[in-house]
């Protein structure tokens, strides 16, 4: 059998209908295993008037129960004629069954009584009522409306319910509105009740269907409809839809029959840059950008509707108008923009502040600025120079612009435009890519100048967040710092820029004003650390390696990832692993000295295991690298410690560390910390293996 409930609204915001859609799948498979029923699938679906959750295969009962329910303690089982007392026969017959029945169970506190009964399930159709109340009142929204005199919160009005099982109502009322088999056609087309006469998905969804509109009640069947659709009319004019993914998957959420209109728009606004004009029609008004084959932009969009085609040219003529609305705003901000020019933006800065007690933007530019020119000295690139001392400085000007005061999404881009008709086209590229990657697995800036301003700007940010203490907890992180965090490890990662965190971060913190409290800076390090660690997961390593890098805040993130990949090879070695074992049991030996380090006295050897111990101690140590940098270098160190496996074992067999003189004890110890030295410092402490 199976179950169909529709929650019918008022318009919905699209932004709310997946979330929904999600929740109230998840939802509904709770509350049916809390009622103990059981079900083959639940699937929801639906548009912006109409939510549907669709239970398949559900059982026509819960499952039965036994359970033990403890009792009083056995002394009050029986009084002293042998009958039993009042509290033994009323226990058993609270829990519906006779004193005869009851049982004594063992316990911790000594003897008790208990009573073992089955507590039978209820019938599906009995239960469906609460359910369905239960998964429409518990529904959660990010806003919410309060229309009648229930005071349900809800994100629109609810305007009709279907609950149904297999052909029968299920009858149960919320916010005034009492279920039935009716829902109705889209709003524009009148309230004639649809008859649903069974709670089948394929039989629901063709009903829907054959309206007049057609209501297209499958989200991906909308997707699929609005894609042809919004193409269809793109190649009729002979060139393509920017099918971009974000609008396409809003677009889906508020329509339920999608039908493309499309018009053009005057030459004179192709003068405008293409993502101020795609912005607009993207962001502002939800309308489809036309390319041709070189994605070059036309004089052309595509709105959507919601419904069948009437009054074409009529429809096309009204989001023509509030189009050009929109992009002559865009045209006067662009050219306002113009005549004040990036200068008089970073000036406008002084008014912004960046964060409470750490100045304004101004400030802000200025350190960026020090840091990008600090850090291309440091990579000897000194034919960057000057562009990287233009893009820093000025990359945040835009955020005083008209356009991006309007349209915050173009931060950076914007710059970048400006800087581009200033003549200073080199920087242009690295202002429009500042704040690349924009996720944590987006492209990166595609310029080494861009790369290193954007390092800039975002390692300025995290010292200066953290130095405030405003650290990221839990799900809370309202300057998007681990995304920058992300960021920042991706650069230095993928551009193998030879430089360490740890030096970075304590130039970047120089540039603050002395005297600040640096304690919320020392959990910098190990916030970048996690990212560290997530970001090498994505590159196929075994994140749990890294915590054998005890060094990795001194050497450059390329290195570290060599190493983390000598480290992932060398594990498979079995006379490695029988050496890490070995290392950790030295490990364990030293936590209980307090001897500080030594040299180990050659004379003080006495056994031929801990002599030659020493003697391979000593060969591997000069045959390693000095200072290994390459995935080879470190791969040769990690390989060369095999050969303690034998030296190590024989140690352990044959030689007492702790013995009566004291000299051969502390000399033994001292033998083992220069084992330890060997095994968990020269490239990384195998021990956290």
């Amino acid at each position: 059998m199976n179950t169909l409930l529709e929650i019918g609204t008022e318009h919905l915001p699209a932004r709310f209908v997946m979330p929904s859609l999600e929740q109230l799948k998840t939802h509904t498979e709770a509350i049916l295993q809390e009622k103990r029923i059981s079900f083959e699938s639940v699937e929801t679906f639906g548009t912006y008037r109409r939510l549907v959750v669709m239970i398949n295969g559900i059982a026509d009962k819960a499952a039965d129960i036994q359970k033990e329910v403890k009792g009083p303690p056995v002394k009050l089982l029986k009084d002293a004629n042998g009958k039993f007392t009042p509290q033994s026969a009323g226990f058993a017959q609270k829990n519906g069954i006779s004193p005869e029945k009851l049982i004594i169970k063992e316990t911790d506190k000594g003897p008790f009584i208990y009573a073992d009964i089955k507590i039978k399930g209820e019938k599906t159709s009995k239960l469906l009522p609460e359910i369905f109340t239960r998964i429409v009142t518990e529904l959660e929204f990010a806003k919410n409306m309060v229309w009648e005199e229930s005071q349900l919160k809800y994100g629109r009005p609810i305007r009709s319910l279907i609950g149904l099982y297999g052909d029968k109502v299920v009858k149960f009322t919320v916010a005034g509105v009492t279920s039935s088999r009716y829902t109705y056609p889209m709003i524009s087309f009148g309230r004639k009740p649809i008859k649903i006469s069974r709670a089948d998905k394929q039989e629901y969804v063709q009903v829907l269907r054959n309206q007049y509109p057609p209501i297209l009640v499958l989200p991906q069947e909308r997707r699929n409809a609005l894609i042809k659709t919004v193409s269809n009319e793109a190649q009729a004019r002979g060139y393509l839809a920017d099918l971009d993914e974000s609008l396409i998957a809003e677009t889906v959420c508020f329509t339920e029959h999608p039908v493309a209109v499309g018009g053009d728009f005057e030459l004179k606004f192709l003068t405008l840059p293409k993502e101020l004009i795609t912005t607009v029609l993207k962001k502002q008004i939800k309308m489809f950008p036309v390319v041709n084959k070189k994605g070059e932009l036309q004089p052309y969009f595509i709105a959507v509707r919601d419904g069948l085609s009437v009054n074409q040219t009529e429809v096309s003529d009204g989001f023509k108008k509030v189009m050009s609305a929109r992009l002559s705003d865009a045209v006067f901000f662009f050219e306002n923009d113009k005549k004040e020019g990036l200068n008089v933006f970073k000036e406008k800065l002084k008014n912004i502040q960046f964060l409470e007690g750490l100045g304004n933007l101004f400030d802000k530019s200025t350190r960026v600025q020090q840091l990008a020119l600090w850090l291309t000295d440091k990579f000897g690139k000194n034919d960057l120079k000057q562009t990287v001392e233009y893009a820093a400085s000025y990359a945040y000007a835009d955020l005083a612009s008209h356009v991006v005061y309007e349209f915050p999404e173009l931060q950076g881009y914007m710059g970048g435009q400006y800087a581009a008709l200033e003549g200073k086209k080199e920087a242009a590229r690295a202002m429009e890519e500042f704040y690349f990657p924009l996720t944590s697995t987006s492209a990166l800036p595609s310029t080494e100048a861009g790369n290193i301003v954007s390092l800039a700007g975002k390692i300025d940010t995290l010292v200066g967040n953290f130095l405030i203490g405003q650290i990221p907890t839990g799900s809370e992180d309202p300057f998007a710092l681990r995304r920058q965090a992300f960021a920042v490890v991706r650069i230095l990662l993928e551009n193998k820029m030879p430089i360490s965190i740890r030096e970075i971060l304590t130039y970047a913190a120089k540039l603050y004003k002395a005297g600040r409290e640096e304690k919320g800076l020392q959990a910098l390090p190990e916030f970048l650390f996690q990212r560290l660690s997530l970001v090498l997961e994505q590159r196929g390593h075994h994140a749990a390696v890294l915590n054998a890098v005890k060094n990795w805040e001194e050497i450059p993130f390329a290195q570290v990832e060599e190493v983390v990949t000598a480290l992932e090879q060398v594990k498979t070695n079995p006379k490695f692993d029988a050496v890490l074992e070995s290392a950790k049991r030295v490990c364990n030996i030293l936590k209980k000295s307090t001897l500080k380090e030594s040299p180990v006295q050659t004379s003080l050897l006495e056994l031929p295991a801990e002599q030659e111990l020493f003697s391979v101690l000593e060969n591997t140590v000069k045959r390693i690298p000095l200072h290994p940098r390459t995935q080879k270098q470190y791969l040769e160190v990690l390989s060369g410690l095999t050969v303690l496996k034998d030296p190590l074992e024989k140690f352990f067999t044959d030689v007492m560390v702790n013995v009566e003189n004291e000299k051969v004890r502390n000399n033994r110890l001292a033998l083992l910390n220069m084992t330890r030295h060997l095994l968990t410092e020269t490239v990384a402490d195998i021990t956290l293996l």
